[in-house]
């Protein structure tokens, strides 16, 4: 499994929809794929916390904790990337990334995707 540290996910400001939410971050792959949010709640009995919701896997791998609440954002882009690292080491058969088919290479392959 990757590290935290060995995962390449940009972090940017969220273009501001009809909530007009002014702390809102969106996490990219970097293939350039949505893969997480955080941003702060702005009223109610959680004000000033951090929400963070992983929008990637389906099925069984959703049942896991996939968003949630924590107390900076730091934290909430550190839980997004954990969901992320659990993503990318789970069978696609689970909901998760890891594809079951394997990479063939050939004499004219170098046995990477063609598109970066």
């Amino acid at each position: 499994m990757q590290s935290l540290e060995a995962m390449e996910i940009k972090w940017q400001k969220t273009p501001p929809g009809p909530d007009g939410q002014l702390q809102d971050f969106t996490a990219t792959s970097r293939n350039g794929i949505d893969i997480g949010r955080v941003y702060q709640i702005d009223s109610g009995p959680d004000l000033g916390l951090w929400f963070w919701t992983f929008l990637l896997g389906h099925s069984q791998f959703r049942m896991t904790d996939v968003s949630g609440v924590q107390r900076s954002r730091p934290n909430a882009a550190q839980q997004v990337a954990r969901a992320y690292q659990r993503y990318l080491g789970t069978a696609g058969s689970d909901g998760g990334g890891l594809s079951r088919i394997p990479v063939i290479t050939t004499a004219n392959s170098n046995g990477k995707p063609p598109c970066p």
